[in-house]
């Protein structure tokens, strides 16, 4: 730990140094977007010198004058070999600077990566810290001070937010305030954690599926937080008003991952949004529409327009991640904030464009859509998970809906039903076609899903709202059984 670090523990010092580093914390995100596009080239040209002489970058067809758009879009599959038997040939830097951080496999089978500690760091110092402190920002300042508390729910290490979060307390790397509780305790251990000491957390990161399902139910009065960051936008959006009322602020939100980190920080401007960091890596763009298409249009930063969808492909500029399809797609909210005062389009996470149920090929709904109907039905609801069902030749959206009233399933089932008629029209086709309703709808009993989170492992307890896996299904099934 260095002289700095070291004077940074003076409380007096670590005050004033506060106060300095609140007043520039957004000062990156100010620089033209064109003039940040041009520093993004040369720390890509850095990054694809040492890429040609290892064995990735080899295999991934970097050369000399090579151009990004030139070198494939690639997947986890292109670096697992690397991953699972690591070689000093084929990464940018030595062995021992690696961490091993594992993904909770929500889209299919749990991954190892290997991302660099002092990328880890960087993101969090660089990315991390002022996403908190915009967290932390009610619109005129940023009201976080020295020695405030901060609360983290997110999965232990090896998942990517534990890791992290490890690595900056070993690291001590956070002088200004207080990151509790132990990040490795168990999911369960961290919601009992904010039940028991609300009162003395100043602000959280957190699912809002959490605040929701486990926190709100057990304290019920509302509560004062200073600052709130809640990764799943889709839920936010749901519940926004809840939460407002809840914790009294309004919650941000920011988007990473374990292949991208730390790489964004929400909006102050635009409560669902958040701006990537162009210091992390290069964000291209997939429009939905040309998503099937042979030769699709990759766009950069400067190029996307609001109201419009993306997939987003990302290059990592500080690892051997490159142009990796993050399977995740945005939706372009604006093209800047006023009160960061910058013209970094801003983005609202929309859903995985590979979590999708398809009826009949008919009709391809998603999360979103879900999430939007029983809000629009006005529906009152914890959480819900969906998969397709079959018989006698007919495919269902079944809709398992744990609800905040004791409502019949059939009348959830009929507003439910009515609402993605009037919202989609290829699902109404499916059922005029057809002569059938293409939805069912169980009542999951209260309580269910809290309990399938305590026990869940991963980077975050997340409920898979779309498809979940058979063996997860299995789990849960196995839940609702006990609690009938």
């Amino acid at each position: 730990m260095g002289f700095f670090s070291e004077i940074l523990r003076v409380p007096f010092i670590a005050r004033v140094a506060l106060k300095t580093f609140k007043k520039r914390a957004f000062e990156p995100f100010r620089i033209p977007l064109e003039k940040a596009l041009e520093k993004q080239d040369k720390m890509l040209n850095t990054k694809l010198r040492r890429m040609e002489e290892i064995e990735i970058g080899k295999k991934m067809g970097v050369h000399k004058g090579v151009k990004l758009k030139d070198l494939p879009v690639t997947d986890y599959s292109f670096y697992e070999a690397f991953y699972n038997n690591p070689s000093p040939q084929a990464f940018m830097f030595p062995l021992k600077e690696y961490v091993r951080v594992k993904t909770s496999g929500t889209s299919g089978k749990e991954k190892i990566y290997l991302r660099p500690r002092n990328k880890i760091l960087r993101s969090f110092l660089e990315t991390g810290v002022p996403a908190i402190f915009a967290a932390f920002h009610d619109g005129d300042k940023i009201t976080l001070e020295y020695g405030d508390s901060f609360y983290v729910n997110m999965g232990p290490a090896p998942y990517a937010g534990g890791s992290t979060f490890s690595l900056v307390s070993k690291e001590k790397k956070v002088p200004f305030f207080n990151i509790l509780p132990n990040v490795n305790l168990p999911y369960k251990d961290k919601v009992q954690f904010f039940i028991l000491n609300h009162e003395k957390i100043d602000g959280a990161i957190m699912l809002a599926s959490t605040l929701m399902c486990q926190i709100i139910p057990a304290i019920k009065k509302p509560i004062k937080l200073k600052g709130l960051l809640m990764p799943d936008t889709p839920e936010l959006e749901t519940y926004m008003e809840d939460i407002q009322r809840f914790t009294g602020v309004t919650p941000r939100t920011a988007y990473a991952s374990t292949e991208t980190i730390a790489c964004s920080i929400p909006s102050v401007q635009h409560s669902l949004g958040f701006l990537f960091d162009l210091r992390r890596g290069i964000f291209e763009f997939l429009p939905i529409k040309e998503a099937s298409e042979s030769d699709p249009e990759y766009l950069s930063l400067n190029e996307v327009s609001v109201g419009q969808t993306y997939r987003l492909i990302y290059t990592d500029l500080e690892s051997e991640i490159t142009r990796f399809d993050t399977k995740d797609t945005f939706k372009c909210l604006a093209l800047g904030d006023d009160i960061l005062n910058t013209d970094y389009p801003i983005f609202k996470f929309h859903a995985r464009s590979d979590k999708i149920i398809s009826l009949h090929t008919f009709t391809r709904i998603d999360e979103v859509e879900i999430l939007t109907a029983l809000r629009e039905a006005e529906i009152p609801f914890v959480d819900f998970t969906a998969r397709v069902e079959s018989e006698g030749g007919h495919e269902y959206l079944a809709t398992f809906i744990e609800s905040a009233d004791c409502e019949k399933p059939e009348e959830i089932e009929g507003a439910l039903h009515k609402q993605l008629c009037k919202m989609d029209v290829d699902y109404q086709n499916l059922a005029d076609f057809f002569d059938y309703v293409p939805l069912r709808v169980y009542l999951v009993p209260k309580g269910v899903f809290a309990r399938y989170l305590e026990e869940k492992t991963g980077s975050m307890a997340k409920l898979d709202r779309i498809n979940m896996r058979n063996e997860e299904f299995a789990r849960l099934s196995k839940l609702m059984l006990e609690h009938h």
